[in-house]
């Protein structure tokens, strides 16, 4: 069980922060080890070249949907933040009642554009007629997609409890389908079946823990009040930050989806599925760093709202914890990474173990940057953070051609580590001109 609502206000933000990462960490630490027993059984059971046309129909649908991810639950939480602790439930509604639009208007775009381009992608992809239709089915699970503001409304209400469980059910059924289909000697039609089941019914779950969750902590609109003519324009900014959100996510994209399908493009599905492996492993650190984004962000936008020391101290010491972590792991992979795929998946993949290490340490980078880049946002500064990223991402997909070119799919490695580097530097000299400019204010 979570804590309570006004458990907020009553604890100090570093211990709220690492108890709330405590419940996402519970969560996804399960569902990590069974998406790695998935994939890892998927790969040996399919081989490399049809392993690597499941990851891109999988990854095809992820970067669909990014193109209409607006990310509302950020604004949820922004936005909802002040109204909640003000006790202004009216505002939350409303605020809600916008927010679930976008959800709406964006899953059926996503829908509609997956269907459309699916047969005039798939080609190009080196993939034949069946692999095809098999693309253009998976593209009907963006239908569920629409759960972004039940996921704000759960952090508003610091349900993290709920979070982490949701995070267990996709992985938990792709775990179980793809043992029995590995069992049955399954074609690759079965493996993309239980990964599009597995993908809806942990969305549609989190859009239904969301409703839920609304209805016991604001519930209906009473009397009189409506919310059908709530729009973006009552919201100061709003729009603004959905905009900022959206092309944050859309750079974000590039780096967990884009690459896979350039080097599905430049090297061929094996190598696709090769990158995905090793971005699988990786995850241990990467998904982890989006958690501590998630998590630090509602104190550090009550700390920074407030005025309070705190803010420096979640943001600078969770960063702290995090880079330290991910060294540990980077230098595991070092020394035994080879081993490790070679037991996990087979021999075939061993070649991937360089590219491997290079990935752990971009995301250590990305673990370090994590609570800094929420404290830009928390701090006002979401649109430097958008032309931070969009530098950033400019690099990165030069690097990644040249490199990948030049010298194969380690070259894919060692772009991301250079790209996750230069956010860091930059997230660190925004807080502390931001807070600069603000100490002047108080003087």
């Amino acid at each position: 069980m979570s804590q309570s609502d006004d458990s907020p206000r009553a604890q100090s933000p570093m211990r709220r922060v690492l108890g709330n990462f405590g419940f996402l960490v519970r969560g996804r630490g399960v569902a990590a080890l069974m998406s790695l027993g998935a994939t890892a059984l998927m790969a040996r059971a399919l081989g490399p070249t049809e392993f690597g046309l499941v990851v891109m129909i999988q990854t095809y649908a992820l970067l669909v949907r990014g193109f209409f991810n607006f990310q509302p639950f950020e604004a949820v939480v922004l936005h909802g933040v002040p109204a909640h602790d003000a006790g202004d439930t009216r505002t939350l509604r409303r605020l809600i009642k916008v927010c679930r639009r976008v959800d709406r208007h964006s899953s059926i775009a996503a829908t509609a554009l997956g269907l459309v381009v699916a047969p005039l992608a798939g080609p190009s992809l080196g993939m034949d007629r069946d692999h095809v239709i098999l693309l253009t089915a998976y593209s009907l699970v963006l239908l569920t997609i629409g759960n972004g503001t039940a996921n704000g409304i759960l952090r508003l209400f610091n349900q993290f409890d709920a979070l982490g469980r949701q995070m267990m059910i996709g992985p938990a059924i792709r775990f179980s389908g793809i043992v029995i289909v590995w069992w049955l000697e399954g074609p690759l039609p079965m493996f993309v079946a239980i990964l599009a089941f597995a993908y809806a019914t942990e969305n549609l779950y989190l859009s239904w823990r969301g409703r839920h969750e609304y209805r016991q902590r604001i519930g209906c609109p009473p009397e009189g009040e409506s919310v059908r003519d709530a729009s973006l324009a009552e919201f100061s900014g709003l729009r603004h930050f959905l905009w900022i959100s959206y092309w944050q996510s859309n750079l974000d994209l590039v780096y967990k989806n884009l690459s896979i399908m350039l080097a599905g493009y430049l090297l061929g599905p094996a190598e696709a599925g090769l990158l995905r492996l090793v971005r699988e492993f990786s995850s241990v650190l990467s998904k982890p760093s989006a958690l501590i984004r998630q998590v630090v962000f509602p104190d550090l936008t009550r700390s920074w709202n407030q005025g309070s020391n705190d803010f420096n101290q979640v943001a600078y010491r969770t960063a702290l914890l995090g880079g330290g972590f991910g060294l540990l792991f980077v230098a595991a992979s070092h020394f035994l990474g080879d081993q490790l795929l070679v037991t996990l998946v087979g021999q075939e993949f061993a070649a991937a173990a360089p590219v491997l290490t290079w990935l752990l340490l971009a995301a250590t980078f990305d673990l370090t940057n994590a609570p800094l880049r929420a404290a830009v946002y928390a701090a006002g500064h979401a649109g430097k953070v958008l032309l931070v990223n969009v530098f950033t991402t400019v690099i990165y997909i030069a690097l990644f051609v040249s490199l990948t070119l030049w010298m194969g799919l380690i070259g894919a490695g060692v772009a991301a580590c250079v790209a996750a580097a230069l956010p860091l530097l930059f997230m660190v000299a925004l807080i502390s001109q931001k807070q600069a400019q603000w100490g002047r204010l108080k003087d």
